[in-house]
């Protein structure tokens, strides 16, 4: 005989036993009462099978293998009882579930798992791959409000530009701003149609900064989060600058070169076989190959004859090549820049070069730096009137070339194209230092190192840090040798065991870790656990999409498993209470007699 059954025995025992006492009191009563009697017969039985029905719920079918997975926000009740429910560590309590500490080890413990139900915001990275080969159940939450995603800028140089992308939530009435470390805002935008958001900084000295991107809705802080850059000091890049006359285009071409911390060469003709500049050189691949890229303009282009072979040579071999016009070019010119793979479609003159609008005067105080002696912010910002900036009315962007730089009018002012293992791009503006001259030197920076940045000799390739990752969750470390290791923000150094140029490492505290290998280092950011909520949210959530749906590898009998019991329990209890009030009330009892006095 099972527990139930003697259950069921000693509350069928004290039924029989109500109702007997019942009767007998209904017998001795003087003034007996049918109706009370009949509910107080039915009301008894039916609380005890009630009882009987909360500590012993009635099976219900459930198919076989189906499990309930409980991550981030899920309920603490899980709605279907007869499933076996696994409560990740992210899912806090859950009523009647088993915790484990990460999903390949609830289906470890339950081999017969085939498929799963996920509650909850959806399975982290750590589960996934576990979660691979079953059929996934998901009804994913609605999408959070914040900063969904964030792309932090790649390492950079001094000087250099970056760009920040990020997706937002809500849009209607947002403003995203990027501060720099020492909090003053350096770009605002407001977000398009589906949230996206591109900012642009600028980097200065060498080393480890954070940023911060702020979204504001009415004067109110609805998300920020911490942007790192990591800044390198480069090795200088070898620039050789070909002029056929001296100009203030080349003037400060090289100028600007020079600051940027190129190491400069530059060869201008005066005419009557006089060169200015550094001393001669020769060209051919040998020079060629010690320089990294060459700025050309159409004249030089012309002056250089049977050696156009030796540059195009040593371009496929790598090396990086910017032509530029003067002016006007010559039909021999433009067939051989033609057959380059640009374009040159339009008119062979010259056209005015629209300038975007110059940004607030703090933004514009905050990309040029700290002011100087020198240069006091008056002289630094941009003046009120736009400059006259001409370009070469030709297009240079076709089918076999990228766009690289556009004007403010969406005209094409720059592209680029392979040619073996070297780039050439053509870069139409004929008196970009007018910018200079008028406070618009990073407009001018821009369009100088993103050309250079373009079409530059290949480096070699550098550990990139990883993407967004949190403290407490794995990063993936890719293109290390054997022997790396992870400094922490506190100092204390863990070896890696890297597999195929690959590690894992968890970090337990948020802040600047470096990965240091035997040909250098890299510096990377870990954000803290709780930071970027949406964005970690709105990750789990499409990650466990993904996973919806997918085929199961055997179909399972469907069982029976024991059903909710909370229904039948509420039930007994207002049962109970009917059946304790209606003993002690007056309903059905002889009144005692009223005194006539």
């Amino acid at each position: 005989m099972t527990m139930e059954h003697v259950t069921a025995a000693i509350l069928a025992i004290a039924v029989l036993i109500s109702a007997i006492r019942l009767i007998l009191w209904h017998r001795a009563s003087p003034h007996p009462h049918w109706l009370r009697l009949a509910a107080l017969l039915v009301l008894q039985p039916t609380c005890a099978a009630l009882l009987f029905l909360a500590l012993y719920p009635p099976p219900i079918p459930v198919e076989g293998g189906t499990f309930i997975i409980a991550t981030a926000g899920a309920p603490r009740f899980t709605p279907n009882a007869g499933a076996l429910t696994l409560a990740l560590p992210e899912a806090g309590p859950v009523q009647g579930a088993e915790h484990v500490p990460d999903l390949a080890t609830g289906l470890r413990r339950h081999p017969e798992a085939r498929r799963i139900t996920v509650l909850g915001a959806g399975l982290t990275p750590r589960d996934i791959e576990a979660a691979s080969g079953l059929a996934v159940r998901f009804d994913p939450p609605a999408q959070g409000s914040g900063i969904l995603s964030l792309t932090p800028p790649t390492a950079a140089a001094p000087g250099d530009s970056f760009d920040v992308g990020a997706t937002v939530s809500p849009t209607n009435n947002a403003i995203v701003e990027l501060l720099d470390p020492a909090g003053r805002v350096t770009d605002r935008t407001t977000p398009d149609q589906q949230g996206h958001v591109r900012l642009t900084g600028t980097a200065r000295a060498a080393g480890n900064s954070l940023f911060t991107l702020r979204v504001r809705t009415k004067d109110r802080t609805m998300a920020q989060a911490s942007v790192p850059l990591v800044v390198l000091e480069p090795k200088p890049q070898r620039l050789l600058l070909l002029a056929a006359a001296p100009g203030p285009e080349i003037k400060y071409l090289r100028r600007w070169a020079t600051d940027a911390g190129f190491d400069v060469t530059s060869q201008i003709s005066a005419g009557g076989g006089i060169s200015l500049g550094d001393a001669p050189i020769a060209i051919n691949a040998a020079t060629l190959g010690q320089f990294d890229i060459v700025v050309i303009d159409d004249r030089s282009w012309t002056a250089l004859g049977g050696q156009r072979a030796a540059l195009m040579a040593a371009v496929r071999n790598g090396l990086g090549l910017i032509l530029r016009p003067t002016g006007p070019l010559d039909a021999a010119t433009r067939s051989q820049w033609r057959n380059l793979g640009f374009a040159l479609t339009g008119a062979n003159s010259i056209a005015p070069l629209a300038l975007p609008k110059a940004a607030p005067a703090p933004i514009a105080r905050t990309r040029l730096g700290i002011p100087t002696e020198i240069l006091p912010d008056d002289l630094r910002l941009p003046a009120d009137f736009l400059p006259d900036v001409s370009r070469l009315a030709l297009s240079p962007s076709s089918g076999t070339s990228v766009a690289l730089l556009h004007d403010a009018g969406d005209a094409p002012i720059a592209a680029w194209r392979p040619q073996g293992r070297g780039r050439v791009a053509l870069f139409t503006g004929v008196d970009s230092y007018a910018l200079v001259l008028t406070g618009r030197t990073p407009l001018y920076d821009d369009w100088w190192r993103g050309l250079i940045r373009a079409v530059v000799r290949p480096a070699p390739r550098l550990l990139s840090p990883p993407a967004i990752s949190w403290a407490g969750e794995r990063v993936a470390l890719c293109g290390i040798a054997p022997r790396a290791s992870v400094e922490q923000p506190a100092g204390r150094a863990i070896a890696l065991q890297p597999v195929a140029d690959c590690a894992a490492f968890w970090p337990a505290q948020s802040g600047w870790h470096r990965l240091v290998t035997k040909t250098g280092g890299m510096s990377f950011y870990v954000q803290p656990g709780d930071a970027l909520p949406a964005m970690k949210s709105a990750r789990n959530r499409d990650a466990t999409l993904l996973l919806r749906g997918a085929p199961t590898t055997a179909a399972e009998a469907t069982r029976q498993a024991p059903g909710p019991a909370w229904p039948f329990a509420a039930a007994w209890l207002l049962v109970s209470a009917l059946l304790w009030w209606l003993e002690r009330s007056r309903i059905g009892r002889a009144q005692p007699a009223r005194s006539s006095m």
